[in-house]
């Protein structure tokens, strides 16, 4: 899923920039469709999480004697990071790298209950999409994508539970929520949009 740049107008439900936005939001869940559970998919994008071929390099961040980061190399430099956050003993930020050491994907364990509760996308160094579990029990139901700035563009819910969104909010560039749009027919796309004032 990719966030494209996106002027939204005042016209309701119509208009390039409105289909664009469609397009994007079909394409990333169609590139989900299949997986195992949207909080596995997530977490197994990268692979799953061995250190087989890796070297690790143990950083201990406030000076217990315990390592507190774990930088993961292959031959190619840094392609993992893990963070123990809270200094308890448990990994709760995992971030993956491309082959020039940028960040292209960060997991969060915000409860720190062992389970990602936020999954942010990057592309050259800025956040494109953020998926959120907003109550902490591995369903992601909040999505926000956003421009290649890093400015907030669309909000997608899922307020049923079902796993496709039906709930979907449109900012303008001063970050304010301009439109809302509400899938009635259960296939993932706004129907019906209300302008805000």
């Amino acid at each position: 899923m990719s966030a494209t740049l996106l002027m939204l107008t005042g016209s309701v439900g119509c208009g390039d920039q409105s289909d664009e936005a469609e397009r994007d939001a079909q394409a990333a869940r169609d590139a989900n469709k299949g997986q195992p559970g949207e909080a596995d998919a997530r977490r197994k994008r990268h692979g799953n999480l061995s250190s087989k071929g890796l070297s690790a390099e143990k950083i201990d961040l406030n000076k217990d004697d315990q390592p507190d980061q774990w930088s993961y190399k292959s031959s190619e430099g840094v392609v993992r990071i893990e963070r123990d956050m809270n200094f308890d003993g448990s990994v709760d930020l995992w971030q993956y790298l491309d082959g020039s050491g940028n960040i292209i994907e960060e997991e969060m364990d915000l409860d720190l209950d062992g389970k990602v509760d936020v999954v942010a996308y990057y592309k050259d160094g800025v956040v494109t999409r953020k998926a959120m579990s907003v109550n902490f029990d591995d369903e992601f139901s909040i999505v926000k994508f956003y421009n290649k700035e890093g400015r907030l563009l669309r909000v997608e819910r899922d307020q049923d539970g079902d796993g496709t969104p039906d709930l979907f909010e449109y900012y303008d560039e001063e970050g304010q929520r301009e439109r809302v749009g509400w899938d009635q027919n259960g296939d993932g796309s706004p129907d019906e949009f209300d302008q805000l004032p």
